[in-house]
């Protein structure tokens, strides 16, 4: 299952490290019906104020609590909603792990640019992610995703996921 000795914790990292690349190429490329193929089957994503995080307030920007829910996410985004063109990168910083009895736990800080086709870009996100890896036939998925944004006020353009 999860590696607890030095040789199988590298192959961990990398292969965690694996999987953020991946998540982050698949997001940035706008392959948005692939996105909730990264998550458990009961997973649960939210999107919430640091301020709210803190204080221990469940109020989330975003919220999903299965792969069903995110794929609903993406038939909205992809069917439903209009909204100018534009491109987002995502910036992650460097994937901190811990391993607990239910996989690994990473952090890593966030930065999300965003670029509309007649502006300059501009920041549109900063944030640290909480998340929990586990296995799961053979593979790598994400349990949980916690994105704690660092202000209340995001853009109303911040449209696609973190």
């Amino acid at each position: 299952m999860i590696a607890t000795d030095a040789a199988p914790a590298v192959d961990m990292r990398a292969r965690v490290r694996d999987l953020y690349d991946a998540y982050y190429d698949t997001l940035d490329d706008v392959r948005l019906a692939d996105w909730p193929d990264f998550f458990t089957v009961d997973c649960l994503y939210r999107v919430i104020p640091r301020e709210n995080a803190e204080r221990g307030y469940t109020l989330c920007t975003m919220q999903a609590e299965s792969r069903g829910m995110l794929q609903d996410r993406v038939t909205g985004l992809t069917t439903t909603q209009m909204y100018a063109p534009r491109y987002y990168r995502r910036f992650p910083g460097p994937i901190r792990m811990t391993v607990d009895d239910r996989g690994v736990r990473t952090r890593h800080n966030l930065l999300v640019v965003q670029t509309l086709i007649d502006r300059q870009s501009e920041i549109v996100l900063s944030a640290v992610c909480h998340d929990l890896v586990v296995e799961q036939a053979g593979g790598l998925l994400l349990a949980e995703r916690v994105v704690v944004i660092d202000s209340e006020m995001i853009p109303n353009s911040l449209i696609y996921p973190a």
